[in-house]
């Protein structure tokens, strides 16, 4: 065992984490970050309101639009919590999401992303029941016409990681990794997968189903997350112990 592991272990044991507050909700909490997307935010919140209402909790967190954004957020309060507030970006808006939620297992859906009819039923019962989990299925990603991406290996992280879109989160996971890394411009999903894919005590659990329809061609697509590209070969070696392929 590598000694920077045999530390992360006796940590772990010795000096927990804090832990986030313990989940007395629903079974989901489903966050969705937003900003100036009226259409697709209704399309989007559509999409979660048709899920059996006893399984999740709403929560939609606005980075201060000024627009008919907060139209749509009014008129469906009912059915959802929310704030708009200047934010310092996606994973900023994902991180007051977490705060604010009570569920168990925490999901990020993309404004003009969908829910598919009944997947949160088809989910519940593949969750562990007391083990930390990460679930992830797959997403039809429209901008490309392909369903992504099956089961999940390690070496598939040195080009890609499984869509947010996919992934149910035990809360637990952000206790133990903290939240979303804002250094990060676009990328900072991919470097929290790393990491929960590198830890032993999360049970990781592949559900052969589409999840979500996921829009695509987003900020994420256009903006190269330098920072992250630079670290990423650390992060793989230090998480899952896959070295960089030598060059020939």
């Amino acid at each position: 065992m590598p000694f920077s592991t045999a530390i992360q272990r006796l940590s772990e044991i010795f000096w927990p984490e804090p832990e986030l507050a313990q989940a007395d909700g629903p079974l989901f909490s489903i966050v969705i970050p937003a900003f100036r997307c009226a259409e697709k935010l209704e399309r989007s919140i559509a999409s979660v309101l048709a899920q059996p209402r006893d399984l999740f909790e709403l929560i939609v967190v606005d980075g201060d639009s000024q627009d008919a954004t907060l139209d749509v957020l009014r008129a469906h309060e009912a059915g959802l919590r929310w704030i708009s507030e200047p934010d310092r970006g996606v994973y900023d808006a994902m991180n007051k999401g977490i705060a604010r939620t009570t569920g168990r297992y925490l999901y990020f859906l993309g404004a003009g992303d969908c829910l598919r009819q009944g997947v949160l039923a088809k989910v519940a019962p593949h969750l562990p029941k007391t083990r930390i989990g990460f679930l992830n299925g797959n997403v039809l990603m429209h901008d490309r016409n392909l369903v992504w991406d099956g089961p999940w290996t390690a070496e598939k992280f040195r080009t890609r990681t499984p869509c947010q879109q996919a992934i149910f989160y035990d809360r637990r996971i952000f206790s133990r990794h903290g939240l979303f890394e804002q250094r990060f411009k676009t990328m900072a999903d991919y470097a929290m997968n790393i990491r929960c894919f590198g830890d032993r005590r999360i049970e990781k659990i592949f559900l052969d189903e589409i999840i979500a329809d996921y829009e695509g061609a987003g900020y994420s697509a256009s903006v190269r997350d330098e920072l992250f590209h630079s670290e990423r070969p650390e992060l793989l070696e230090r998480h899952l112990g896959i070295k960089p392929k030598r060059k020939r």
